[in-house]
């Protein structure tokens, strides 16, 4: 049963798969990320979470019953949200400058790295995604090419997502 003070986030992820099937995959991403820019832009500098040292972490998955509620509605996993999430982590994997992408394990990813990247950029800094856990299934995915950047390793990275769903580095600009 769809309640009125869930409708919003429902139709929300329903409006991703439309997009997806109406637009294409890569419509979709970039919508995600405009409008994670747009809220962080409104919002303002910041960071999410729980900090140590210049290591940032999200102790609570941002979305997740959201998602898990859509889902056991929805009566599986749309093939649209994991289409978004496996696009995303391909390009990942072959860009260059693929410390720039999200650890993915969720669709609503796309949506938030896009809001705290710029949240962080905003305050001068900049956040490298190292990894993220799921929050159905409960497995790590990482940016190789962050964890390299970020000068760390999978070890380091595990520690943090033992106790969280998002980590990040926070990488300060050259002070010349």
């Amino acid at each position: 049963m769809i309640r009125v003070e869930n409708m919003i986030s429902k139709a929300f992820l329903l409006g991703i798969i439309e997009m997806v099937d109406k637009d294409g995959l890569e419509e979709t991403t970039d919508w995600l990320q405009k409008i994670g820019i747009k809220l962080a832009e409104i919002e303002g500098p910041g960071f999410e979470g729980a900090r140590e040292n210049d290591i940032n972490y999200v102790p609570l998955c941002p979305f997740s019953n959201m998602i898990l509620d859509f889902i056991q509605m929805y009566g599986e996993r749309p093939s649209q949200f994991t289409e978004l999430v496996n696009i995303s982590n391909r390009k990942m994997a072959e860009a260059e400058d693929g410390w720039k992408y999200p650890a993915l394990t969720t669709v609503t990813g796309i949506l938030y790295h896009s809001y705290t990247r710029k949240r962080a950029e905003l305050a001068g800094v900049e956040l490298l995604n190292v990894g993220a856990k799921c929050p159905r299934t409960h497995n790590n995915v990482y940016n190789e090419k962050a964890i390299e950047r970020a000068g760390m390793n999978k070890e380091e990275v595990d520690k943090y997502l033992e106790r969280s769903y998002y980590v990040s580095k926070i990488q300060h600009p050259d002070k010349e």
